[in-house]
Formats: structure tokens, sequence, C-alpha cells
């Protein structure tokens, strides 16, 4: 959806005599923009930056880059006309490097995200400003009302943790306790929820460089290491083997794990009985697609990855999910989600199973530092249960169902409803009887394409039509009628609609409307204390001190002379000690 809107927005910018940029954070989502636009702009000349492209934008009408391409390069628009560029996945555009690829010269500018969200103040520093607002967003609850996604049934599965796995978290938790304890007691930091929580302390962990920048660090490592530990667990991987039937039952199944290393485990529990593959980021470009369209067309059963298709790929039609760690944060779930929920036949349900280690940050029934993500796909499941691993017949039952035989049918406009008129405003599908020339355009809205022949014909002979319809409908709402519905033809109202919208462009100040825009809600960061300053070194290149321990405590030592500070039990503790120093 988002990337047949933009693609409509490119065809009207270049109308309108402006170079397109669409800048995408991989070399296969440049391939897959450079097929669609060859398909949807048969006419113009698409030039490819990144992955062996070197296409300027003086060679091209339309040019696809990678951001690293982008950012290097910096292909600005090739005339005074300016341009319009796209981002796509741009949550990922606030980085330090990749935001240089948000290049300035571009007027017109749209961001594309599932996910408008990151650990850092990106959005409201970085993406809000440069693209001017949130215009639109769409969620999965809307869109399963819609008809557009299918709704879920969620199962959770909890296996125990190993004696020696219990072991290592209870140690891991024991160091996070202690500096969220202190990190709470810092001026600015929010209890709840837990993402704004994790922003602020990621925000002192970068920038601050006394006790709380150190206990943000502390306790980033600590949540980093637990998630880990829990993401391996081998029970999960042990009890993998039994959802065997469930797998080979399902129009196609996507595990998802954190690591290769995860991901073969999974493998090996699964090779002798379901036909599964594994992609990674080293696949092979000419792999990757021959492996996709092998679960595309049934050969295989499942195919398994590790973070790479958590966004970006076109991945084919699959109802179940199997999910090995359900601990990461939310932008990637609700990604993973959406490979998941795509509109289904009729018949045929989408399911998630979620594995979580039990009594573990992981598990649902703990509400402590619970990834918003749970909260969501629980509210919009059609049913969600938890399960032990023993349960297995009962989890069996619960995922044997079927989906809806009537699916909601959702609401087409434009070309995309092939000619199938829906009643609206008095308008049927039958033609155009009945009402004003501005009533009947009302029934674009629901797009009946005879409708539309009668308003377009008597367009010209009824100069003031479009003014008319600006009043009823609104400038944007006309306008992204008539150019981003892509009509076949053009007709009288287009160019009156088109000069109107000249006119309006000349007096840039009117265009800019923040009511258009959407509220988000921002965090909050709290202060920083100390500034975190360039470690200065030894003429040898070493650090001054170090850092030591015995297994149990932690100090700090000078690397000249040897002189230690006092134990203490955490490591962010000891980095607030000072040293005797001996040295001349």
């Amino acid at each position: 959806g988002k990337t047949d809107m933009a693609i409509a927005a490119a065809i009207d910018a270049h109308r309108r005599g402006l170079f397109v940029l669409i800048v995408v954070p991989s070399r296969v989502l440049l391939e897959q923009w450079c097929d669609r636009l060859a398909v949807s702009m048969p006419s113009c000349r698409i030039g490819r930056l990144g992955d062996g492209g070197v296409d300027t934008p003086e060679k091209c009408d339309v040019l696809v880059a990678t951001r690293h391409s982008a950012a290097a390069y910096r292909p600005f628009p090739p005339t005074e006309a300016g341009g319009l560029l796209i981002a796509d996945e741009c949550h990922g555009f606030a980085g330090g490097k990749l935001r240089k690829a948000l290049l300035e010269p571009y007027q017109e500018r749209l961001g594309l995200t599932a996910t408008l969200e990151r650990a850092d103040n990106g959005v409201n520093d970085i993406l809000l400003p440069y693209f001017g607002g949130l215009c639109f967003q769409y969620d999965f609850g809307s869109a399963i009302s819609d008809g557009v996604c299918a709704q879920p049934c969620v199962a959770f599965v909890g296996v125990p943790l190993s004696l020696e796995e219990r072991l290592e978290y209870i140690a891991t938790e024991s160091h996070l306790v202690a500096a969220r304890q202190h990190l709470r007691g810092v001026r600015g930091v929010p209890r709840e929820p837990f993402g704004a929580f994790l922003a602020a302390v990621g925000h002192l962990a970068e920038h601050d460089s006394g006790v709380d920048g150190r206990a943000a660090r502390e306790y980033l490592d600590a949540f980093g290491k637990r998630r880990m530990i829990v993401a391996a667990s081998v029970g999960k991987y042990e009890l993998l083997g039994s959802f065997a039937p469930t797998i080979k039952a399902a129009h196609g199944a996507l595990l998802f794990t954190e690591t290769v290393r995860a991901a073969n485990h999974a493998i090996n529990r699964l090779d002798p009985l379901v036909s599964i593959e594994i992609i990674t980021g080293s696949t092979a470009r000419r792999s990757r697609r021959d492996i996709l369209e092998d679960l595309r067309n049934g050969k295989l059963d499942v195919v398994a990855a590790p973070r790479v298709l958590d966004e970006g790929i076109d991945v084919p039609d699959a109802n179940l999910g199997i999910v090995m760690s359900a601990s990461r944060t939310r932008r990637q779930m609700i990604q993973r989600m959406g490979r998941i929920l795509r509109r289904k036949r009729p018949g045929v349900g989408a399911r998630f199973v979620i594995m979580f280690a039990k009594d573990t940050i992981e598990d649902p029934r703990v509400r402590l530092e619970r990834d918003g993500f749970l909260d969501e796909i629980e509210r919009i499941a059609l049913a969600s249960r938890v399960f032990d691993s023993n349960e297995f017949d009962e989890l069996g039952e619960f995922l044997d169902r079927d989906g809806p035989l009537n699916p909601i049918e959702p609401e087409r406009v434009g070309p995309m409803g092939h000619g199938r008129g829906v009643s609206s405003g008095g308008v049927g599908s039958g033609g155009c009887a009945g009402g004003g020339q501005a009533d009947r355009l009302l029934a674009l809205r629901r797009s009946d394409p005879q409708v539309w022949a009668c308003v377009a014909a008597a367009a010209a002979g009824q100069p003031d039509l479009a003014e008319e319809l600006e009043a009823k409908l609104g400038a944007e709402v006309l306008y992204a009628h008539l150019n981003y519905l892509e009509w076949d033809q053009t007709s009288a109202l287009h160019e009156q609609v088109w000069e109107r919208d000249r006119l309006r462009r000349r007096n840039p100040a009117r265009l800019v409307d923040p009511a258009l825009y959407i509220d988000i809600e921002s965090v909050e960061l709290p202060e920083i204390a100390k500034p975190r300053v360039p470690i200065k070194t030894l003429s040898t290149g070493a650090a001054p001190i170090e850092l030591r321990s015995d297994g149990s405590t932690w100090m700090i030592c000078c690397t000249g002379c040897g002189a230690c500070s006092e134990s203490v039990r955490f490591r962010w503790q000891a980095l607030d000690q000072t040293v005797q120093c001996r040295c001349p």
C-alpha cells in the first residue's frame, strides 16, 4: 500500500516537471522499486545509484538509490524545478551517517514506514522536522476492520529455562535491577511506558559520562545479555519439532529468529520433518529469490530467517508465523506481524505462535518492562491464549481453525475497483442520474467509473466546477482523487484543478497547514548532568586506567603504577571511583 501510494506521488511529481529521488535501505529494495517503476512509469527513464548502478540525476527522470549511496553522492535535482524525495523505511534515516541521505534541496518530501519509532529521539529531532510532520497513519486494528488484513489467532507457548540458563539469567537480572533502581531516581527519566523509559536510558548512555550514563550503559548491556539468554533457550528448539504437523498444514510458514545460529538450530530440529530453507543477510540474491518462490508455490513448507525478512523484502503470502523470541522491539514485531496478517483467501486464517521462556521478561504474564507489541497483538487478535509446553493437544486444537468463509470485502477506490461501482451520495453504479455535478463527483470516494466519465465530460462546460468541488471535498481530497488514483485519462476537470494548484503553489506559505498533520506522542528526554568527552589516552595509545574484576567485585586501576580504587559490587559503580595514582 505504501509503495502504490508513493508511485502515484512520483507520477504526479513527474507530470509537474519535478525530478524524483527514491531512497531505499537495501539492494534488494532497490531492485524491487526499479521493477515496480518500470511497469508503472514505462515512459520514464529509471536510474539506479548503488549496487553497481552509477546513474546521475541528469541521466534519468526517476533515480532509485540506496541510503549509503545517496548520502555519499548527494544526487540533487538537476534543474531549478526541484524534486520529490521519497524515503522508504524512513525510520532508519535518523542515524548519524544515514541522515545525510535526507537532502535539503528537495522541496517535496515523502517518508514511508510501518513503524515511526526509534530508541533515540531521532523521530522528533530529525524525521518530523525534515518531512514536515505525520500526515497519515493506518494501524492493524483499522486494517482488520476494513478487511485489508486478516485477524490472527495468537498462541503464546512457554518453555522452562535450563538450570544453567536460569542461573545466568538471575545473575544478569541482579545487575540490571541495580542499574534500573538508580535510573528510576534520575530526574526526567519516566517509569512508564517502558518504551519511553528505554529511550531515556539510551539517551543517557550515549551522552552522559557521569554515574547516570554509566548506570544506563550497564543497564543496556545487561538488558541485551538477558534477551540473548532467553532468545537462545534450548527448550524452545527442543519443542520446535512438535510443530511439524502444524507447519505442513499451513499455507506457507515463516520462522523468525534473532541470529543465524538460532536459525540453524531451528533447521536442525525441523529439517527431517518438513521442507525448510534459511535466508540470511549473506544469501545470494538469486538464491533468496528462488527460496521465496519455492515458498510461494508450495515446494517449501517454511522459511527460517534471522531478522532479514523483518522489513523491506517482498515475502510471499504465509498464514503461520513462528517467533522464537518475542522480546525484541515493538518496531521489529510489528514488521513481523505484517508478514502474516495480509488478507487471506476465504477459509484461510492467520496464526501466530510466539515462544517464550517462562518466568522471564519474555513471559506475557509478566507486566514489568512489557513491550508494547504484546498489548497490541492481544488487542487485535481474534483469540489469544498462553500454553504450557506440555499442553500440545490443546495448542493444536487452538491453532486448527479456519478463517472466515466470507471475509470482509475491502472498499476499493479508483481503477483498483476494476469497474465495480459502489453506491454513494445518491449515485448508484448504474450511471449519472440524479444530483448536481459536485454531488456526482462525491461518488469518486466510492469510485464509479461511469459517474466519473459523466462528470469529466461536463467539466469542460462548467469552469467553476473545480471551485465548487474544492469547497465540498477540500482541495487535498479532490487533488488526491484526480491524481493519485491513476485514472487512465485526463479531462477538463484535471486541467482546472491543476491550474488552481499552480496558483496556490505561487504562495508557498499557504501550502503548509499544521492542521493537516497528526500529533504523535513525543518522549521527553532527561537533561545530561555530565556530557561525555573524548577519552584521553597515554602517549603509547593505552588508556590511563582500566577496569579489573576478581569475579565478584570491580575496581579501576592505574595502568602505570598499578594503584587501584576500592572494590565495589557492580561494574558501573566502579567507573565512579577514583584512584590515588603514584605515577610521577
